[in-house]
């Protein structure tokens, strides 16, 4: 009797040892997790992995996961011989399987403190396939061409492009252009097109860089001629003449980076070939379109394109009212 109370009371013991253990790894795991967001907040790469909607939430997630971790640790060591629950899922047993199983689990937070965050660029875009396109071309279609517009033949493109005198003459009646809706959907687009079209200099801003370019090429034929500045990185596929042509790119995200998207507008340089892919740059020019595959696709005749340093925030996007968030940022 005295021998089976023995064994029963050594086998207690070390099953409550055991679960002990497991207890305090995985609430190392739930802190370090934890820390890992926080980490990621103080050095300011959250943008490279979540939407800023979607950051939110995420951080609202780091104070709660410390409260699950300081608890367990707090039952692991203090708490009664309760461990275990009946649920039919015991942790794994023996060294080498709990070591695979947590390893496992431990394996992506740790790579995610020892690789360094980067932003997506031309690699991920040539898989994904970059976008020069923004919205369909019998949209376009509809709208009328200026006849002030002049057709240049470069290599296999054929440009539509306006001169600095036909930007002239438009801006003096840019009362009598018309940006009409295509649809009821389109009418945010019009608004939009109205306020950009009435600048000097169009400039692209980070917040609305696909509604901006989007807007333009819907009402491409209007904006013709018309000068435009936009930063972006340096992407190249076999398709482009790489002497004379590259596309500036930004990744649209919606959620993270796994559903990004990326997207375009096609630079005309002389010299393009000098500009490595994937440097950033800040591209200024005119406006015009070319032929590509048998597609209008919005073009830039660029005419000074200058180096800079990779934004805090890289990617672009999406945004609920662009007339509203264009407002604001020229307001400031």
């Amino acid at each position: 009797m005295i021998r089976a109370s023995h064994a029963m009371n050594n086998s207690f013991f070390a099953k409550r040892t055991s679960i002990q253990w497991h207890t305090l790894i995985r609430a190392g795991w739930i802190g370090s997790l934890a820390g890992y967001i926080m980490h990621l907040k103080s050095s300011n790469s959250l943008h490279y992995y979540l939407a800023p909607t979607m950051q939110k939430l995420l951080l609202g997630c780091a104070v709660p996961l410390l409260f699950i971790a300081v608890i367990m640790i707090w039952h692991a060591l203090f708490g009664r011989n309760e461990f275990d629950c009946g649920c039919e899922h015991p942790p794994p047993s023996g060294v080498f399987r709990s070591s695979m199983v947590y390893g496992l689990i431990a394996l992506p937070l740790l790579l995610g403190f020892l690789l360094p965050d980067h932003a997506l660029g031309s690699s991920m875009a040539s898989q994904k396939g970059m976008s020069l396109t923004y919205a369909p071309p019998e949209i376009r279609r509809k709208d009328p061409l200026p006849d002030a517009a002049a057709k240049l033949s470069v290599q296999d493109y054929t440009v539509t492009q306006g001169t600095k005198q036909q930007n002239d003459k438009l801006s003096e009646v840019s009362a009598s252009v018309q940006f009409v809706p295509p649809d009821e959907y389109s009418r945010e687009f019009a608004e939009l097109a109205k306020k950009l079209y009435a600048e000097p200099i169009i400039h692209v801003y980070p917040e609305i860089f696909s509604e901006t370019l989007g807007t333009i090429d819907m009402f491409q034929r209007q904006f013709t001629g018309k000068e435009i500045m936009l930063t972006g990185f340096v992407y190249r596929d076999d398709s482009m003449e790489h002497q004379s042509h590259f596309a500036l790119g930004r990744f649209l995200v919606m959620c993270c980076p796994a559903d990004a998207a990326p997207f375009g507008v096609m630079i005309h340089l002389p010299k393009a070939k000098q500009f490595e892919k994937d440097s950033w740059v800040q591209v200024r020019g005119i406006i015009g379109s070319a032929q590509v595959d048998g597609k209008d696709t919005l073009e830039i005749r660029a005419t000074t394109v200058t180096p800079i340093n990779q934004p805090a925030s890289p990617y672009i996007y999406t945004s609920a009212d662009s007339v509203k968030a264009y407002d604001k940022i020229v307001s400031e």
